[in-house]
């Protein structure tokens, strides 16, 4: 009976241990240090390690890989404290050739009330008879003492020219489309 206590003993020591340690374990991955606007070129001092439990089910990059972040671009708006995926990234640099980004001024009757994130695709419409414009939203500013809103859009660069008039004019309203 006793040889039988010492072996439950140690066998229940060995699984504490074994739990103790799995409950306690963590793993490096990458969080942003600096709040970070779209398109930003990414430095490591902009990052910063966290530890996280392994079995978490996040989307993150490990640590270790952190260098395949550096020099890559913000695909969105990153905030301080946030971990990386590798969706929060890019290597390519927007706008792309072939596409351009146009600051928009709006009246708050123009644009929705709904708060606007970066990569919300809206439909711009100018009021000059044309087709609305697809757009993808880059920046969305804070409404300005006058009342008045400023939206950052990409869209292909043959339509820079005729929105960026039309914002001009005064003949702008912002239409928000489809969130996936």
């Amino acid at each position: 009976m006793l040889l039988l206590a010492l072996v439950l003993a140690v066998v229940g020591a060995l699984l504490g241990a074994y739990a103790y340690r799995g409950a306690v374990s963590r793993e490096g991955v990458v969080a942003v240090a600096r709040p970070l606007p779209f398109g930003a070129v990414i430095q490591l001092t902009d990052l910063r390690e966290v530890q996280l439990p392994p079995d978490t089910g996040l989307a993150t990059v490990a640590w270790r890989e952190v260098d395949t972040v550096v020099g890559t671009f913000a695909a969105t708006d990153l905030r301080v404290g946030q971990t990386l995926t590798s969706d929060s990234v890019t290597s390519q640099q927007s706008p792309a050739p072939g596409q351009a980004v146009v600051g928009l001024s709006v009246d708050a009757g123009q644009v929705p009330s709904t708060e606007l994130a970066t990569r919300d695709d809206v439909l711009v419409i100018t009021g000059g008879g044309g087709p609305p414009r697809r757009a993808s939203v880059v920046h969305a500013g804070e409404v300005d003492v006058g009342g008045r809103r400023s939206i950052d859009v990409l869209v292909p660069q043959a339509d820079a020219e005729e929105l960026a008039l039309a914002s001009m004019e005064n003949r702008v309203a912002i239409v928000l489309v489809g969130r996936g």
